[in-house]
């Protein structure tokens, strides 16, 4: 075979080399889909660990208001409100587990697939490289480099057959990184693999012993409902007494409502009598001139910043759990009986502060035998009520900012609990939706 043969031989080659970039192509495909893929995972992963914290931190502050209580061995409405709460947190951690192994079942899923693509991308990797191995060692035995080179017909044609040989190399060279990287990738997805199998071992023996912990908790409660279903008359003297102090409570803050919505529209009528009487006594007026911001206005800006808070209210209390949910559901205890709640009531510490969830005026103070002293302020035309306080801070008529203390906490069924409630004019609104969730 002469010179000009063998240099047709080897262009031949180079278009054989094409193809080990389109496996490259194919090779970064699996990075990127894989990467995107662990991304998408990432956000599910980063929105259960925080469900989970968030879960484990309302478990603890539920044990700690059954442990505060601890040394009082009366069993009452509050502890039995508070160990129904942790057993619906226990229940629920134990379904964050539950996902969380789905999730982990998922993620090994796919670092097996991509395990398994990478297996095959190699094979094929190699199978090429040990082809252009074989067909450049039958090259070489037919012609060297330099005589390649030497029997160019012109100095262009010599340009080109050292680029190719140069090319040619770099190739070889590319060849050999590119199957390094994907052995460097399959060894990392092998050890994300054991990893994930190991998480997976943990959180099953974890599940099991928080299985454990709720069925003890549920053999408690049960003791603890027993143990005060024999004072059943005693309870249901209770909850009438809890009836009377909140229908005092209700009609108390529908008064001050009531009479703050007909302050606001007397205002009104008079600002709307005496801009007509301004707009006779001046026709002449500047059409371009603002008219001023009055006090109407601004209540109007203050309850529609308000309810753009929805979801983002601070807690009236820095730490606690809701203790009893708004609405009518059934007693803790007693079957068959029936309750409702205008607002929430949250569980703290002993001495806890409460504060304003956002800025306002103080519109009324008053103490109601059965749920201690009550805070109501607006902000606008909504108005939020805080109940069963020990100690206020405030006075009637007094402006208060977001986070502003209000006072502290006072004792209710044996535990220290405020009640929190929302209105919207004259309507009840549910608490649980417009505070921070936690």
């Amino acid at each position: 075979m002469n010179a000009v043969a063998e240099y047709e031989y080897f262009p031949k080659m180079t278009f054989k080399t094409l193809t080990y970039l389109l496996v490259w192509v194919s090779v970064l495909s699996i990075f990127t889909s894989t990467d995107a893929f662990a991304q998408r995972k990432k956000k599910s992963r980063a929105q259960l660990e925080s469900e989970k914290r968030r879960n484990l931190e309302k478990i603890a502050e539920t044990k700690q208001a059954l442990e505060s209580t601890q040394e009082k061995k009366e069993v009452t409405v509050g502890k039995i409100k508070a160990i129904k709460e942790q057993i619906s947190s226990q229940e629920e951690q134990i379904g964050l587990m539950e996902q969380d192994m789905e999730l982990i079942d998922m993620e090994m899923q796919d670092i097996i697939g991509a395990k398994n693509n990478l297996e095959q991308k190699l094979d094929t990797l190699q199978k090429e490289y040990a082809a252009m191995l074989y067909s450049a060692s039958k090259a070489s035995g037919k012609i060297n480099k330099l005589s390649f080179l030497f029997s160019s017909s012109s100095f262009n044609d010599l340009i080109m057959r050292y680029k190719y040989l140069q090319q040619y190399t770099d190739n070889r060279k590319s060849q050999l990184a590119q199957i390094a990287k994907v052995v460097a990738l399959l060894r990392e997805r092998q050890s994300n693999l054991e990893g994930k199998k190991s998480d997976k071992k943990r959180i099953i023996s974890a599940k099991l012993t928080e299985a454990q912990y709720l069925e003890q908790l549920k053999n408690r409660q049960t003791e603890m409902v027993g143990e005060l279903s024999k004072k059943e008359k005693d309870l249901r003297n209770e909850i009438e007494a809890t009836k009377k102090s909140v229908n005092r409570l209700e009609a108390s803050i529908a008064n001050v409502v009531a009479r703050e919505i007909a302050r606001k529209n007397r205002e009104r009528e008079l600002k709307q009598d005496r801009d007509a009487k301004l707009a006779k006594s001046k026709p002449q007026k500047r059409i371009n001139e603002k008219p001023k911001k009055d006090l109407d206005d601004k209540d109007a800006a203050l309850g529609r910043s308000f309810a753009a808070s929805r979801t983002r209210l601070p807690w009236p209390v820095q730490r606690g759990f809701i203790s009893d949910r708004f609405g009518i559901k059934e007693h803790p205890v007693l079957n068959g009986v029936l309750i409702n709640n205008n607002g929430i009531d949250i569980q703290t510490s002993t001495n806890a502060t409460v504060r304003s969830v956002y800025a306002g005026e103080v519109k009324d103070i008053t103490e109601i035998p059965g749920l201690g002293n009550v805070v109501l302020i607006q902000h606008g035309e909504y108005f939020t009520v805080y109940a069963n306080l020990r100690q206020i801070f405030l006075k009637i008529g007094q402006k208060v900012a977001s986070k502003e203390t209000i006072g502290t906490a006072g004792e209710s069924g044996g535990a220290t609990e405020i009640n929190f409630q929302i209105w919207h004019n004259s309507e009840h609104l549910n608490p649980e939706g417009w505070l921070i969730p936690r």
